[in-house]
This record gives structure tokens, C-alpha cells and sequence, in this order.
């Protein structure tokens, strides 16, 4: 009988094997008759809209060789400088920027948990139906050991409370089972889970995270903060050999796809042995330059930054506190004591977190990366977590005296007008998680009262002190889409419309627009290359359906993003794209090699 299902599985194998192949056989020929073909080395853009970002400078035609802008000007005097061989792109009344730049993401997190279960508001009205959800997922075919959810929001489903640990293990009560939350900042994990992890009562909280323990001193499932969440992430077990750059190349194809041509990793969270190896070894045909904020232990104590023309390693990231919706954000006053911030997110009277880290042990890593010669970019929402920060930046600065780091701080959710001032004056960066308005305005005044949230992500403010600001989407905690963004730093509105949510800090489309280019650059280290279209900047652009800059507000989110060029060559953004067809026939290399042993 055994011989008899062995037989039997070798066969299945081989037929699953052929069906890939003849998928792959499939997508050549679909990849050969729709890749968009290799540019020629001298172009010149004309026929639309084209917006420089270089103040409020307009032109009518670019002119582009091996990759570089190398004038810009009258249309008629630029076509008598071509060669014979140029090549004239009609924008045919479209609009032409220089390419979008996210200044904070996470690509490898976002490719690994798009394939895990959507428990998110975004499909989800209600609790009934994620646990819907996930009891189907946990039913259906078995492809990991783990069952994975994101996306768990008690913010944005109404009726979302925490599950308990025994409602975990009664949805799976043998396979481990891990719920991350939108933000990313808590975790529940079912009992085969932590036993899988190694984590028991008696395991100690690594920095700035917990295992939460009950009145009796039990592991309850929650799990709070990055720190502890990558101890059950270490856990998860591999992805076949090949399957995590297909998967985070494909991403980076998203990016290019939604109109960006760089990205600023934020630190390069997800399952990966080696994350910044991997997005360096992408980066030869990656469709997006990558600039790398690491984690502290991805970085060897010699480890320099570098510069490269698709991946660069500026910087090193640190989390000072955490989430707004998730109880970990270090206002300077606590928590509303409403019914949203104590039943859902089961916090105490008058809750107020401590800091991540400790004071004196974060000034001497800061300090140290510092006159290392690393940017230093800090996650920190509260006023009490933004001022631990810039006393370090103050303190490093004393000692080691530089303008040319830039470090940052990230999110700034309550930053204050002498924050936002002292900021300004020992060089410090801010980039604004402004997608939090229009995913969580409506509920922000049960978090923070309706006093605070006329300043929340102060932008208008960060802009009258001199600030290069930015804005981000921190993907995987919300969809990707920069028009989006644009729109609330406009608007300042939430999904469901309504008032304005603060409205002395909304601010003009065109700055919107700088925030997600030439000021990304800056912050990015970038400035001199890419984030407008200026002479002797290379030529990475992104043509839009629509001019951003003539449209009503309201009608942003409508912008296609037609094509983007890095260095002057269209991106293939497809799923089936030169650099993903490499790595699948690689992967289907192996599992054959396998199939074969």
C-alpha cells in the first residue's frame, strides 16, 4: 500500500511539474509579445503636461541620453539638437513628473504577507466575518505548517475584540496560528504557536516587546511590538528555496506599477536570513532604486554605509514607541478613557506606555551609529518618544559635530511646534504617516480627544518651520496608493468623509506633490540624482493620466500611472516581468531537481 501511494505521489509531482512548465511556456510567449521594448538611448518627451518639481518650473519637452536629463526647454530648439536616431515620446496630453519616491516602506514584509490570510477592514465589516474568514482558511487546503492572518484591526472593525487564547486554540488546535494586526505592532499567537516558538510563561520580554501574561501569570497570545512579534517570525517555517525574491522582486514591480521609481526601506522587516543581502542581489534588475534603513542586528560592528545606483544601506532604524492603535503610542497625555481605547484595545484608565527603549542605552547606540556615519531614522508617534529622540540627536551632535546625516524621525503623530522648531534646528528630518487620517480619523478622537487631533500629523506646521517634509504609506500597513496620500495631505479628511480634521494643517497640492519627490530625495540623500527633472539629474519619470496639479482634490485617486523609466528606460512593472521570469524558472530549477532525486 505504501509503494502504492508513493508511486502514486510521484506521479502528481511530475504532472505538477509539467503543468508549471507549460504555465512558464505560456507567460514566454505572453512575456515576448508585451514587454515593453528596451528605449532608445536618446529620447525627447513632449506633447503634455510636464512638471519639473524644480520650484514651479513648467517646460515643453525633456531631453534625455544614456539616461541623463540633459536639457529641458522650447520643444522646436530641443528637436534640432537630436540625433538622427532619438527617439520623440508623445505624452498625447498626459502628464510627466519626475518619478515618486516612498520615502518609508517595508517590500519584503509587504511580499510575504500578501500571501497570508486578509482579516482586514478593508473586506471585513464585522467580527463574525473574520473569524468567517479564518475558520474557511483554516479548513481549506494546507500549504504552510502555520496558518498566517493580517491585517487583525480593532480600530477599523467596530466590533473587533482581542481573541483569547482559548478561541484561538479552538480555531486551530494543532497547526500554530499567528495574527498580525494592521499596524504590525501587536500579535496573536494560538498555544501551538508559542510551543512552536519556544515561548512559556516563564520566557522573558526581549527590549521593547512583550509576551502578555494574565492575572495568574499565563501567556494570554498577545504578543506586543516588533521586538517580540520577530521572535514568533523566526519561527515561521522557510519558504521553498527561491520563492522569497521571486515574491519581493514582484513587489517591487508594485511600486513601479503605482508610479514610484525609489523607495526608502525602513527597516527591511519580514522572513529573510538575509534581508539586505537579498534586496542588493535585486536591485541589478530591480524596477526601483532601494535606500536601506537597517535593524541594528542586521549590521555587522566594521558594517559602513554604502551607495549604490539601485541599493544603498544610509542608514540604521530604531522604535521608540509604537502604534496609536494599538496602545503604544507615548503621548504626552494618556490614552482617552473611551470605550474604544478600554474594551477593544483592552487598555488601562488612563493609559500611558513606557518607551521601547531605554533612555541611556538608546543615546549610546545613537551616539555610536552617528559617528559611524549612518543616518539614524527613529519610529516615534508620541511627544514623549519624538523628545527622547532629539535629545540623542542633540547629545550626538555635541560630541561629534556633522549636517550631513540627516537622521529622522518617523510618523510624528503629535509632534509639537517647539518639537517640530528644535527639530528644525539640529537638522533633523520629518516624514508624516499621513494615512492614518483617512483610514482612522473618524475613531482618532475616542484615541486622542478632539483637542489633540486638530495637530495630529502637523504637516502645515512641519512646513512653516522650514521643514523638507514627507509623507509615506508605510506599506504593508496601508494599500499602496501615493494619490491617496496626496489627497489626505491636501484634504485631511478620513474615508468617510466629513470635516476637515484639522484644518490649520492642511496644505497645497503642489507641496503635497514635493513631499513625495524632491523633498523624498533629500531625505533620501537623493537630491542631486533623482526627485525633479533638472539638467544632469538621471532621467527616472512617471507619466500620470492626469496632472495632479488642475484636478479636483476629490478626484485624485482617479491619476493611472501610465509608464515610469528609470535611467531613461521603461520599467516592466508586469507580474511576469524580465527579472520574475528569471527567478520562477529558477524556482521551477529547483523543485525539478528535487523531482528528480
Amino acid at each position: 500500500m505504501a509503494a502504492t501511494l508513493n508511486t502514486l505521489w510521484r506521479f502528481v509531482k511530475r504532472l505538477l511539474i509539467g503543468a508549471l512548465l507549460i504555465v512558464v511556456i505560456f507567460a514566454v510567449g505572453l512575456f515576448f509579445i508585451s514587454a515593453p521594448p528596451k528605449a532608445n538611448s536618446e529620447l525627447l518627451f513632449v506633447g503634455g503636461d510636464i512638471i519639473t518639481m524644480a520650484g514651479d518650473t513648467t517646460t515643453e519637452a525633456v531631453h534625455v541620453k544614456d539616461g541623463k536629463i540633459i536639457a529641458i526647454g522650447n520643444r522646436a530648439e530641443l528637436e534640432k539638437q537630436l540625433d538622427e536616431y532619438a527617439e520623440i515620446i508623445d505624452l498625447k496630453c498626459d502628464t510627466l513628473l519626475p518619478g515618486l519616491i516612498e520615502p518609508h516602506t517595508h517590500p519584503i514584509a509587504s511580499a510575504l504577507l500578501g500571501a497570508a490570510i486578509d482579516v482586514s477592514g478593508f473586506k471585513h465589516n464585522n467580527r463574525a466575518e473574520v473569524i468567517e474568514t479564518l475558520q474557511k482558511a483554516i479548513d481549506g487546503p494546507q500549504l504552510s505548517e502555520w496558518v498566517i492572518a493580517f491585517g487583525w484591526d480593532p480600530v477599523m472593525v467596530a466590533d473587533l475584540t482581542p481573541p483569547t487564547l482559548a478561541e484561538l486554540d479552538e480555531l486551530s488546535p494543532d497547526r500554530p496560528m499567528l495574527i498580525l494586526t494592521q499596524m504590525m505592532h501587536d500579535a496573536y499567537v494560538n498555544s501551538a504557536g508559542l510551543r512552536a516558538a519556544g515561548i512559556n510563561r516563564d520566557t522573558p520580554n526581549p527590549p521593547g516587546g512583550h509576551f502578555l501574561h494574565d492575572a495568574n501569570g499565563e501567556l494570554t497570545g498577545t504578543v506586543r511590538e516588533v521586538s517580540a512579534i520577530n521572535v514568533l517570525t523566526q519561527a515561521l517555517p522557510k519558504p521553498p528555496t527561491g520563492v522569497t525574491p521571486l515574491l519581493v522582486n514582484n513587489q517591487l514591480n508594485r511600486y513601479a506599477k503605482a508610479g514610484y521609481t525609489t523607495v526608502g526601506v525602513l527597516g527591511p522587516v519580514g522572513r529573510s536570513n538575509d534581508p539586505l543581502g537579498l534586496l542588493e542581489k535585486l536591485s541589478d534588475r530591480a524596477s526601483v532604486r532601494t535606500i536601506t534603513w537597517a535593524l541594528p542586528d542586521q549590521l555587522s560592528s566594521d558594517a559602513k554605509p554604502t551607495t549604490g545606483d539601485r541599493f544603498s544601506l544610509r542608514g540604521v532604524k530604531f522604535w521608540m514607541d509604537g502604534s496609536p492603535f494599538a496602545g503604544g503610542a507615548a503621548w504626552q497625555q494618556p490614552y482617552e478613557n473611551s470605550e474604544l481605547v478600554r474594551q477593544r484595545l483592552e487598555l488601562p484608565e488612563n493609559h500611558s506606555p513606557t518607551l521601547n527603549l531605554q533612555t541611556t542605552e538608546f543615546e549610546q547606540q545613537f551616539l555610536a551609529y552617528h559617528q559611524r556615519g549612518f543616518s539614524v531614522a527613529t519610529h516615534a508617534q508620541g511627544e514623549r518618544a519624538i523628545e527622547v529622540v532629539l535629545n540623542a540627536v542633540e547629545k550626538a551632535l555635541a560630541l561629534s559635530p556633522t549636517d550631513k546625516q540627516r537622521h529622522r524621525i518617523e510618523h510624528n503623530a503629535l509632534i509639537t511646534d517647539a518639537q517640530i522648531q528644535r527639530a528644525k534646528q539640529l537638522g533633523v528630518e520629518l516624514s508624516f504617516f499621513i494615512d492614518h487620517l483617512w483610514f482612522y480619523g473618524d475613531r482618532l478622537p475616542e484615541i486622542i480627544g478632539d483637542e489633540r487631533l486638530q495637530r495630529y500629523m502637523p504637516l502645515s506646521s512641519a512646513l512653516s518651520a522650514g521643514h523638507k517634509i514627507t509623507v509615506h504609506g508605510d506599506h504593508p500597513a496601508t494599500p499602496m496608493n501615493p494619490f491617496r496620500s496626496l489627497r489626505t495631505a491636501v484634504q485631511r479628511q478620513s474615508r468617510k468623509g466629513g470635516q476637515t480634521l484639522g484644518v490649520n494643517q492642511t496644505i497645497p497640492m503642489r507641496q503635497a506633490l514635493e513631499a513625495m519627490t524632491i523633498n523624498a530625495a533629500w531625505q533620501l540623500g537623493m537630491e542631486d540624482k533623482v526627485g525633479s527633472i533638472e539638467v544632469g539629474k538621471t532621467a527616472d519619470l512617471v507619466r500620470l493620466s492626469a496632472n495632479p496639479l488642475k484636478l479636483p482634490v476629490n478626484q485624485l485617486q482617479s491619476i493611472e500611472v501610465r509608464q515610469t523609466w528609470l535611467a531613461g528606460q521603461p520599467v516592466d512593472s508586469r507580474k511576469i516581468s524580465r527579472a520574475n521570469l528569471r527567478l520562477l524558472l529558477g524556482v521551477l530549477g529547483k523543485l525539478g531537481g528535487k523531482n528528480q532525486q
